[in-house]
């Protein structure tokens, strides 16, 4: 199984939002839960957001479909 972070924002970031509840999603893939957060900690510090990061189950992405014509 394949992780993702999620980050779910305090209500200090919500209120530097100007009320918006502004939760973000990585949107990749990480073998392990603890490389996620890591990843998803290292987001958070680089934008100056505050608020909690968790590992989530990764999408698995559509396969792609060509068509000829």
């Amino acid at each position: 199984m394949l992780y993702d972070w999620m980050f779910t924002p305090d209500d200090a970031d919500i209120a530097a939002s100007n009320g918006y509840n502004l939760g973000v999603r990585g949107g990749e893939a990480f073998k392990t839960e603890s490389r996620a957060i890591w990843h998803g900690k290292r987001w958070m510090k680089e934008c100056g957001r505050t608020g909690t990061i968790t590992a989530i189950p990764a999408i698995d992405p559509e396969p792609y479909h060509i068509i000829e014509w």
